[in-house]
Formats: structure tokens, sequence, C-alpha cells
């Protein structure tokens, strides 16, 4: 493999891929990116058998090939290369790959192509289309509530709903649930499919993308699932099992409803939870007429309280959350105002924005004495 290229390409061929890089995985290759130089494109490939990512970035393609360098030695040097050309060259007989940049050059030992997994090939009619910005915003708002315990992978995924026009995202942790629709393109033929998707594999799509108004293409096989914008794909197991059916412990009504300025609620939160944390986590909120007023205290240090001007509907409530819980969902409501629906001490509370029903937040209340 013999190729040109600049700074910026190969920064940003080796940043895409590299979160597929395998840390775990006893196989050496797995460690490594695969660089795959033809038709005038460098392809970057990384797997971990569970989640792969592929990078195409336009070179110039002097002699076709390929080699897998090691991740992190090519990720720390490509940061720290000058904005000059750069001119790849790998030696066929043992993989040695030298870079050469003005008077100066390096080289990295690398491994067989030949040795490295092929990423499958998804022939599937399943196939959505949606714009990146707003699912990217979709993941935004759900990927955070799964949960990090390995021992129950269904919860560390996020179950992808769709039917017609319509897709769904679901996360839960069993203390909070997150839910968000969304539109769709199914082209002529609407379908239904009902996955879960791990979520590091939607969290690690939501760091690549760009945000742009472009499309992002969802592709699905037996077990697998794809995603494909310009130049980048990624590829993931699916989580296998049956999700939780979120639609029986969301509340139908409530007997209390307060509608609050979304910053003026999150910065009060904040506030609170500063000694909260010193404590259980916990923070209190107390609904009254035109007031919420949210207090923690800490034995060792103090206490505070907060009060908010609402506008509030039906019973003077009063209930605990634990704060990061609640922090995390206002951090992601994108509305001026949310509302807060309660039904007692002990029963889930619900936040959403105010003026959207594609947005809900289920948080299980703390028991307080």
């Amino acid at each position: 493999m013999k190729i040109s290229a600049t700074k910026d390409v190969l920064s940003h061929g080796v940043q895409v891929v590299q979160r597929a890089v395998s840390s775990k995985n006893p196989l050496p290759i797995l460690s490594g990116i695969l660089i795959k130089a033809q038709d005038g494109q460098l392809i970057f490939t990384a797997t971990d058998l569970e989640l792969g990512i592929e990078c195409i970035v336009p070179v110039s393609v002097i002699e076709e090939g390929g080699v897998v360098l090691p991740a992190r030695y090519l990720g720390e040097i490509v940061r720290r290369l000058p904005d000059v050309k750069i001119d790849i060259e790998t030696d066929k007989e043992n993989n040695n790959t030298l870079f050469k940049y003005g008077l100066s050059e390096f080289s990295l030992l690398g491994l067989s192509p030949n040795d490295f997994p092929i990423l499958p090939a998804i022939d599937s009619e399943s196939t959505i289309t949606i714009k990146q910005d707003l699912f990217k915003n979709m993941i935004k708002q759900v990927g955070f509530a799964v949960s990090s315990d390995d021992n129950r992978p269904i919860f560390t995924g996020i179950l992808m709903e769709i039917e017609n026009d319509s897709i769904k995202l679901v996360a839960t942790d069993t203390h909070r649930l997150a839910f968000r629709s969304g539109s769709i393109d199914c082209g002529e033929t609407n379908f239904g499919k009902s996955v879960i998707v791990p979520g590091k594999t939607l969290n690690e799509l939501n760091r690549i993308m760009t945000g742009e108004t472009g499309d992002l293409k969802i592709s699905f096989g037996d077990n697998q699932v794809v995603f494909e914008m310009p130049g980048i794909r990624l590829i993931s197991r699916l989580i296998e099992g049956q999700f939780p059916n979120y639609k029986q412990v969301i509340p139908q009504g409530c007997k209390t409803k307060v509608r609050a300025k979304t910053k003026e609620f999150l910065e009060a939160a904040e506030r609170a939870s500063l000694l909260a944390k010193e404590g259980a986590n916990v923070i209190k909120l107390t609904s009254s007429k035109d007031t919420l007023i949210i207090n923690s205290n800490s034995p060792e240090i103090g206490k505070i309280e907060e009060q908010l001007s609402i506008e509030m509907e039906g019973e003077d409530t009063q209930i605990a959350f634990n704060s990061k819980y609640l922090i995390d969902s206002l951090k992601v409501v994108d509305a001026e105002e949310i509302l807060l629906e309660l039904t007692g001490s002990l029963s889930p509370g619900i936040i959403k924005p105010a003026d959207d029903e594609n947005y809900i937040y289920l948080i299980l209340p703390i028991r307080i004495v």
C-alpha cells in the first residue's frame, strides 16, 4: 500500500472508528485498525465483534493494499502530525508501515489485513430513512437512561419500535424510563419492527453523527442493525430477549400537574443536589398553589431550599426523587417549559415538554419518612 493524504483526513478516519476498537478481547488483531487503500479512497475499519465501524475518506492512492495498525499508537501519532502532506507506505512482506511528513518519518509494525474480521453486509429490504439531527436528538433524550449492569443485558439496550412512518426509542434501568418518538421515511413499503439495540451502539452513533440535516439510513438483518451516512457505516449486533411492556408503567392520568420554566427548574435542582450528594442523593419537591419548593439537607453540612413560581392544577403534593435522575431528564428537554405530572408521593412522576407529547420521562419516587 502506498498513499498520500492530509492530517485532517487521517485524523477523521481514526477518530470515527477507534471507538469500536476492542480493549478487552484477547485477539491482538482486534486492538488494531484496518486501513485499506483502493479506488482513490482509504477505508478505516475497527470492530470488537459486537460493534463495527467503517469510515471512508478520499486520498491519493499510488498502490492499493492494506494493513492493520495498533489503534492506540496510530491515534496518538496522527493527532500529533503537522498539517502537511503525509506519505504512507506499507511493506508487503512484514507489514511495517512508514509515515513520511516534511523531513521526518516514523514507522509502525502492523499485522496482515487478511486476518482482520470482515464486517458483514446486510441485504435487507427492511430499511428506513431518518434525518440525522432528529435521530441524534432522540438518542440524546433516551440514551442516558440505559442500565450499566451487564448482568441484565436487556436493560443495557434501547428498544427501537418502528411502525409505518413512526419510530420510537425507549430506555429504562428499572428506576426511570425515557420515551421518544419521531417521524421516518420507510419508502413505498411500510413495515413494523421491534428490536433492542445496545445502548453503547446508539451512544457511539450519536458521537459520530454531525447533527446536520442529512439522512441516516437504518437497515435490519436477522440479528444485526446497520446505520449508514455519507462515508460512514456502523454495524451492531442486536440484544436478544423481551423488552418490558413500557406502556403499562406510564400513568394515563395524574392528580397534580405542575407547569414550570425548564431552565429555572434545572438550575434550582442542580443547586439543591449539591447537598443531596452528601446524603442519600435525595431532593424533595413540594407543590402548592403557585409555588414549587425544592429542598435537600445534609446533617453534617446544612440544608437548602429553592422556590419556583409555577402554574399548578390539582392537589398539593410532596414527593422525593433521586437528584441525578431528575437533573438528567431536565437537561435533555428541548422546551422552554415542562410539565411535571404527579399522582401521590409513592407513584411515578412524569416529566415532559409542556407542548410536545413526543418525549416522556418517568422517574420512580423515593420513600420519605
